[in-house]
């Protein structure tokens, strides 16, 4: 696994323009397809990330650019283990005092997660901007190419600083703590759906609409923990109509924690309530988040035991739950569940 995630360093001559690592990691925007006009069938993550910067005509205009291969897959085959490796690389890469920001190509079915994995393990305050595509390279509107030159301009801006893991799509600037896949297809396939995005990118000129918060939320807070790659099992349950009660009898008999995408509020039947407070009872977390999309999951009496998860996502809940059981390991059962109401009533806010 560990050959996946390396890379020889390029650079381009410039020396007058601030420096950005760009680090790529495959997904649709490495993508190709058999026509120009296929859009859907394609084989992600083909192009190295080389090939990609030859289609940025300009781009040594924008910043002077450090290329680094850390693998080229699709993002659907993405693991904790290579969230690892890509905190590690850009760990490493950022403490190069040259570079003023990172960039990573990522594809987009779980950019969300390794974005957040990103913003909370990494410590510095250079961005770490990630982009993806919606449309394959070779696509007649390919996607990517602008990306890449706006996450690069955001990686190269002052202002970007000290705000946590950034994403960058469709001329939007989004926080990785927020952002949410929400399209199948759409290139305007990200949003911030409550909190709404950080800013934008015109003409290739990043433009924030507030200054950055003193200490973002959550950013860094598992820095310790970056390259660790064997966290805890952490499930999602999805929540349904009549769901069955075994699957959670199953997640409990394996896993340290379980997150349930519940309906609404984050409710769910009865038979699963009682089996879920079990679970509780016997020392594993349970995160009550909704299937809906969007709007806060609150603390409800009839849920007292289980954490709300607040603003975050199921997907998001599950990264930060992986981490908050990690760091809390050799804690008491008690220490272990305060410490994780503790960081979701924090995490879960816009």
């Amino acid at each position: 696994m560990r050959a996946l995630f390396s890379g020889t360093a390029m650079t381009t001559p410039s020396t007058s323009l601030p420096k950005v690592a760009l680090i790529a990691t495959g997904g649709t925007i490495a993508g190709v397809a058999p026509t120009p006009l296929e859009q859907i069938s394609y084989q992600a993550g083909v192009l190295t990330v080389d090939r990609m910067l030859e289609t940025l005509p300009g781009i040594e205009g924008v910043a002077r650019i450090t290329s680094v291969q850390c693998g080229n897959l699709p993002s659907e085959n993405i693991t904790p283990e290579h969230w690892a490796m890509l905190g590690e690389q850009c760990a490493k890469v950022l403490q190069d005092p040259e570079i003023c920001g990172v960039v990573l190509t990522h594809g987009t079915d779980t950019l969300e997660e390794s974005a957040f994995y990103l913003h909370l393990t990494l410590a510095s305050p250079k961005p770490v901007v990630l982009t993806g595509s919606m449309r394959p390279a070779t696509s007649l509107s390919a996607d990517g190419p602008i990306n890449i030159r706006d996450a690069v301009a955001v990686a190269a801006c002052q202002q970007a600083q000290a705000r946590g893991a950034l994403l960058v799509m469709n001329s939007r600037v989004l926080s990785a703590r927020t952002a949410v896949k929400v399209a199948t297809l759409d290139v305007e396939a990200f949003r911030a759906l409550e909190s709404g995005c950080l800013g934008r990118v015109i003409n290739g000129d990043p433009q924030f609409y507030y200054g950055g918060e003193e200490n973002p939320a959550l950013a860094g807070t598992f820095a310790e923990l970056a390259g660790r790659s064997n966290l805890p099992r952490v499930d999602v349950i999805y929540g349904c109509a009549g769901m069955p009660v075994d699957l959670v009898r199953y997640s409990m008999e394996r896993s340290a924690g379980i997150v349930l995408a519940g309906m609404g509020n984050g409710s769910m039947p009865d038979a699963v309530r009682h089996e879920l407070r079990q679970a509780i009872a016997s020392g594993i977390p349970v995160i009550r988040c909704s299937r809906t999309g969007s709007g806060p999951v609150t603390p409800l009496d009839e849920y007292e035991g289980f954490v709300a998860g607040g603003m975050l996502s199921p997907a998001k809940a599950r990264v930060l739950l992986m981490l908050t059981l990690e760091q809390q390991k050799d804690a008491e059962p008690a220490a272990r569940m305060l410490a994780v109401r503790e960081v979701f009533a924090l995490g879960g806010k816009l």
